[in-house]
């Protein structure tokens, strides 16, 4: 029984002994025994540009305009402009080309007022120098030098290469040459022609058609409009007249673009 009492009275000894031990170890720790709350990571970013940084150095390269300069593309986030829609060529109207420079400055205003001024030029039905058809009626829309010779005419040689220059010059304005022989064998005109150079419409068998110009000489030449009246009669080679043919062929032409 005294032992039991002093087993007791030893623990309670020993247990005020330890008491304080604890009570300082629980003074020596953390105020909060609650664990530790970690921090979040901190989240990187990325680095700021060099021109931005504090105190790092102006670029070399000067900093856009706020305003883009004239000629250059608008903003994205601005609507484009919009081109002008081109207007179709059918909605157009036909440009009306110039006529070239004349190439005889000299106008003899005597000429050309020979007989059959006004007058409709005669229906015919030719072949030419190459075997095609050809008639009056076949070229309503041109402007004709309609031309009448032959190969044993001799003014006739000398006045059909000039017609020929002349036509050429305004062949893409809708002129052309109509040169009626009365010759009715191709051979002689066809070596005319190209020891010439003569680009004209040549039409063999004219002999019946000239006779009902009723004309005494050879050649005789008539410029007849896009309608097919005759705008200027010429009767016999008359180089001094080369000035006024052209004028009523320019005239015919102005007239036929209107």
């Amino acid at each position: 029984m005294i032992l039991k009492q002093c087993s007791k009275v030893h623990v309670l000894a020993a247990i005020s002994m330890l008491a304080p031990a604890c009570k300082r170890e629980a003074s020596e720790a953390p105020e909060s025994t609650a664990a530790p709350q970690t921090e979040p990571p901190v989240q990187e970013t990325a680095p700021a540009p060099a021109s931005e940084a504090a105190g790092a150095p102006a670029s070399d390269t000067p900093a856009p305009s706020a305003d883009p300069p004239a000629g250059e593309a608008v903003a994205a986030n601005e609507p484009a402009p919009t081109s002008v829609a081109a207007v179709p060529a059918a909605d157009k109207p036909a440009a009306i080309s110039a006529l070239p420079a004349p190439l005889h400055a000299k106008v003899d205003e005597s000429c050309g007022r020979d007989a059959g001024v006004g007058t409709n030029a005669l229906p015919f039905a030719l072949k030419t120098a190459d075997g095609k058809d050809i008639s009056m009626a076949s070229l309503r829309g041109k402007v004709v030098l309609l031309n009448f010779w032959g190969t044993w005419c001799k003014p006739c040689l000398k006045e059909l290469p000039e017609f020929d220059r002349l036509i050429r010059h305004y062949k893409k304005s809708g002129a052309v040459l109509v040169a009626v022989a009365t010759d009715t064998e191709p051979q002689k005109v066809l070596e005319f022609a190209k020891e010439r150079k003569i680009s004209a419409k040549l039409v063999l068998g004219g002999e019946d058609l000239a006779k009902q110009y009723d004309s005494p000489n050879f050649p005789f030449s008539f410029v007849v409009d896009d309608k097919g009246t005759i705008r200027g009669s010429y009767r016999s080679y008359k180089p001094e007249c080369i000035g006024r043919i052209e004028q009523d062929i320019r005239t015919s032409l102005e007239q036929r673009k209107r």
